[in-house]
């Protein structure tokens, strides 16, 4: 596809901080779909789709009553010190500044990764009216989303609970 071996792609990952920040957000993405598989084989949802378009929440499922729900997936924060959830978008539009902040209705469960911490592709997850707003515009989240350790209310590593 890129006219490139994987020794080849191997080296550029290992050379760019920013490519494997974008393949480990799109890793996060794939092993949510994975989750994801595991509770359409149990019934708990009907099916999902994956979108991969700007603007749009990373996943849309349909639970077994023909409800959709909306899920975004990101990576919790590297480092040490408080569990952290980065919550606004990876772009923005030069005509709006409020564009890279998610709107707090833009989508229904956020699904943070805790790869960068446990080195392990699994989740936590919160209804989106549960995260924080921002303070100067209740419409958008706040870009930090603190995780408590333990784990609170409203966070919980088991999706279903919140379904």
């Amino acid at each position: 596809m890129l006219n490139a071996s994987a020794r080849d792609i191997l080296d550029a990952l290992e050379n760019g901080f920013r490519a494997r920040a974008d393949l480990k957000g799109k890793l996060a993405e794939l092993f949510a779909a994975r989750y994801l598989d595991g509770l359409q084989v149990r019934g708990v949802i009907d099916r999902y789709e994956w979108q991969d378009l700007d603007g749009l929440p990373d996943f849309v499922v349909w639970l077994p009553s023909g409800a959709p729900i909306t899920v975004e997936a990101k990576n919790v924060r590297s480092g040490t010190g408080l569990l952290r959830a980065e919550t606004q978008k990876t772009r923005a539009s030069k005509s709006d500044p409020m564009s890279r902040y998610y709107r707090a209705d833009q989508f229904d469960i956020l699904a943070v990764c805790l790869y960068n911490r446990t080195s392990e592709w699994a989740y936590i997850f919160a209804r989106i009216d549960d995260l924080r707003t921002l303070a100067s515009d209740d419409r958008y989240l706040e870009v930090i989303q603190v995780i408590p350790q333990p784990l609170t209310t409203p966070w919980t590593p088991d999706m279903t609970e919140l379904l």
